[in-house]
């Protein structure tokens, strides 16, 4: 059964394919790596920040010496920082675009923009592709976080609360750099556009200009919402663009997450299997 599976597999047309024992472990590892670090946020965040860029309440552009904050994200605070949006309004249009319209936009382009070489369940393995990027890059945009602990500009510029989302005692607001909006929407964008690429989708040159806005667009908001600086929010890009690459390609035909990656032989009654792992 092995064999005429794993056979099949290796005569599909489809140029990506999954490599499902691989694949949970992969994607629960991220998903714990990403769960964990939120949940208990409060219990092992530093009680200070590593990257502060200079003492609270200041409000003022940095001149680059050290301690201060540096010139381009002091710039693009004062240019973005409750610009056309209120930065409350900005912060729920943010988790709504970030979290709501990509994810849901992204899953309807798995099923929807597959190539002219897809067989049955195309639609599946691609959605299980591009939710397995946005896990690991909420997990490495976690780890990242809390080696950084960069104030985020709400608590460098003076303008927080005693509590809800802009309080100073929160944990999370220490927590800046990179952008996890940002990387998860990047993430799930570039993800299905590489895919879509692989599989030769008509659809491929939308599907990237559509990546493109969708990280814009969240990147945008959550400066407009005084929640990250650009360097951010670059960062958070940074890190969603190269899992929504890295891990397609590893599920294209031959890659360490296709199940070709491994090959079957008989051997009179015994049936051997040997693969890359």
């Amino acid at each position: 059964m092995i064999a005429v599976a794993l056979a099949l597999a290796a005569t599909a047309p489809d140029r990506i394919d999954l490599r499902p024992t691989a694949d949970i472990v992969v994607s629960s590892v991220a998903l714990v790596g990403a769960a964990i670090p939120e949940l208990f946020k409060n219990q092992i965040a530093a009680g200070h920040c590593r990257l502060c860029d200079g003492p609270d309440n200041l409000g003022l552009p940095g001149t680059g010496s050290q301690g201060s904050l540096n010139g381009v994200d002091a710039w693009f605070h004062d240019a973005t920082a409750g610009w056309l949006l209120p930065r409350q309004t900005a912060a729920v249009l943010s988790d709504v675009v970030g979290f709501g319209l990509v994810p849901v936009g992204v899953m309807v382009g798995a099923f929807t923009a597959t190539g002219p070489h897809a067989t049955a369940d195309a639609g599946w393995r691609a959605a299980a592709v591009v939710a397995e990027s946005g896990l690991v890059s909420l997990a490495v945009m976690q780890g990242v976080k809390y080696v950084a602990y960069r104030k985020r500009p709400f608590v460098r510029y003076g303008n927080g609360d005693t509590s809800g989302i802009y309080s100073v005692y929160d944990a999370d607001s220490r927590l800046s750099l990179p952008s996890g909006h940002t990387a998860l929407a990047t993430a799930l964008g570039v993800s299905l556009a590489t895919t879509a690429t692989l599989e030769e989708s008509t659809a491929t040159p939308w599907l990237w200009v559509a990546a493109a806005f969708g990280s814009v667009t969240t990147a945008t908001l959550r400066m407009t919402a005084e929640k990250h600086y650009f360097t951010d929010v670059v960062a958070g890009a940074a890190i969603g663009a190269a899992c929504g690459v890295v891990i397609p390609l590893m599920h294209r035909r031959g890659g360490a997450l296709s199940s070709d990656a491994a090959s079957v032989a008989a051997q009179g009654p015994a049936l051997s299997v040997s693969g890359r792992f």
